[in-house]
């Protein structure tokens, strides 16, 4: 396969393998976010990675005499879902099958959720080519298996959306005693539209995965997402026992993972609630979706801190939907592009992109918004420069807190005119330091375009063009730094010029960071 046709995951112990390059390509080389090349060996016409490191990477093809041929990112993991580049799908109309892969393949997602695929929640399985799912929309099986195929074949997971607790009402009057009940003595319920069942059950347990593990097999998903709404808070069974429902939720894991031991599975964490949930064995990773009153971009850190608690956040994935799509558009864009750069540099995914050019702004998802191509191209762009630079922000040493704004700080930051923050908040730069080993990562996201810093509104383009760093260093003469700018140089990390300076504990370096389209990020290295 060529460049473009790589796929967005491996896995750390499978070769990849880069094939059908131009006849001019004189070398392929895989680039770290940290700076690492690692050239490929050639066996015939095949160019040959073996034992990559773990993590997003850039592979290149490049001529004989340094001229880059072509470039696309694939991430490296050790299991599958691992630190998860999300995206959605739920439109399961043949017509639009070739779009909605385009796009996916264009995100280069690693995990796919497949949204209100099922005929009925209780009976998921469809039971014929056409069919209505819960909400009367009118699916193709053949559609949905081709899309369930086509993105396992770009190297994601495809991941049944799997609501926990939901029931038709039909089905939940006539299984009584397996729902769960208000302190009132009526059924909780999700509106009119579903029942809420006893995760903790044992008869309900059984009867679910009977239906799923049936879907599971014959659709083709290689992955599960557990659905949750946030509640109930305050759970009884028929006879007025209280449930405790942080236990029925692991006890329906755990029986989830034991029946489907490969499937890759997450959990929805509402507001985090339940707090500090475990989770499932590997494959797995952890998902919060989030709502008010997590409605400003510096609350997602404490979120993810209170979802993981003691178990760490280690990569997991949020869900936002910005309704932002009511007025002008390029501020919605803004938005969507500043969350996700928000939650790239705290080391989260983002569920908000997928379909066909869509991007969420409801929680169910057929009502998302579609993008024009140009839209798409910017959200796009940002995504991407994400991707080249998630890494630097996913492990390490986070000193943001120490450093930014304390006159005794290791880190000098300063944009003309306007506040440097640890924390995205409206109106600030937004700076975030992440030191690995002897590389120190910078991360400045300009939000002087949002006001209030709610990721529910539209911003538009800040106003900060530059920010010069200093920082403490060893020796001068040791150190080297290459920035990556959005909307500059294709994003590609390069050279940039050191200037010695003093710090009131020794010897500085001062760099002076451009900022073009809103995000840039320094890579500063010391060498021993």
């Amino acid at each position: 396969m060529g460049l473009a046709d790589i796929k967005a995951r491996y896995l750390r112990s499978e070769p990849v393998v880069v094939d059908d390059l131009p006849p001019t390509t004189s070398s392929v080389v895989c680039r770290t976010a940290f700076g690492l090349a690692i050239e490929a060996r050639r066996e015939g016409d095949s160019w040959i990675f073996s034992d990559l490191p773990t993590g997003t990477h850039v592979l290149e093809a490049w001529t004989r005499d340094r001229n880059l041929l072509s470039e696309e990112l694939t991430t490296v993991t050790e299991q599958p879902g691992d630190d998860p580049v999300m995206a959605f799908v739920t439109s399961f109309e043949e017509e639009k099958a070739d779009v909605v892969l385009d796009w996916l393949r264009a995100l280069r997602c690693t995990v796919v959720q497949f949204y209100d695929w099922m005929e009925r929640y209780s009976a998921p399985l469809p039971s014929s080519e056409d069919y209505d799912d819960p909400l009367g929309r009118r699916l193709s099986r053949s559609c949905l298996q081709r899309l369930v195929a086509g993105t396992k074949a770009l190297g994601a997971v495809a991941q049944a959306y799997a609501p926990v607790c939901a029931a038709e009402p039909d089905f939940a009057s006539a299984h009584s005693d397996w729902l769960l009940y208000r302190s009132d003595g009526e059924p909780q319920h999700l509106g009119d539209l579903l029942q809420i069942m006893d995760p903790g059950n044992p008869a309900w347990q059984e009867h679910w995965l009977d239906g799923y593990k049936a879907a599971f097999g014959a659709l083709g998903f290689d992955g599960l997402h557990l659905d949750t709404y946030g509640y109930p808070r305050l759970a009884m069974d028929r006879t007025y026992k209280p449930v405790l429902i942080e236990q029925a939720y692991g006890a329906f894991i755990d029986r989830v993972r034991a029946a489907l031991p490969s499937a890759t599975i997450s959990f929805n964490q509402v507001n985090g609630v339940p707090a500090e949930c475990a989770l499932a064995t590997q494959p797995s990773f952890r998902y919060a979706e989030v709502w008010p009153p997590n409605d400003c971009w510096r609350h997602l850190e404490a979120l993810m801190s209170r979802s993981a608690g003691r178990h760490l956040w280690a990569g997991g994935a949020l869900a936002l939907y910005p309704p932002v799509w009511h007025g002008e558009r390029d501020g919605a864009v803004r938005t969507v592009a500043l969350t996700s750069a928000i939650a790239t540099v705290l080391g989260a995914g983002l569920l908000v992109l997928g379909d066909d050019l869509g991007a969420l702004c409801h929680p169910y998802y057929p009502d998302h918004e579609q993008l024009s191509r140009d839209e798409a191209a910017k959200i796009l762009s940002w995504h991407r420069f994400g991707l080249r630079c998630r890494d630097l922000f996913r492990h390490g040493e986070d000193t943001s807190w120490y450093d930014i704004g304390d006159p005794n700080g290791a880190v000098y930051i300063e944009a003309t005119g306007h506040k440097v923050s640890p924390e995205p908040s409206g109106g600030t730069l937004f700076a975030r330091i992440v030191r690995t080993g002897t590389t120190t990562a910078i991360s400045c996201i300009d939000l002087t375009g949002s006001a209030t810093g709610a990721w529910g509104e539209p911003a538009t383009r800040g106003q900060i063009r530059q920010a010069r760093i200093r920082l403490l260093v060893g020796s001068a003469r040791r150190c080297r730094a290459e920035v990556a700018v959005l909307g500059s140089g294709r994003g590609r990390f390069g050279q940039a010029q050191l200037v010695a300076s003093e710090h009131l504990e020794g010897r500085a370096v001062e760099l002076c960071l451009p900022i073009v389209d809103g995000w840039s990020v320094a890579r500063i290295e010391e060498s021993a």
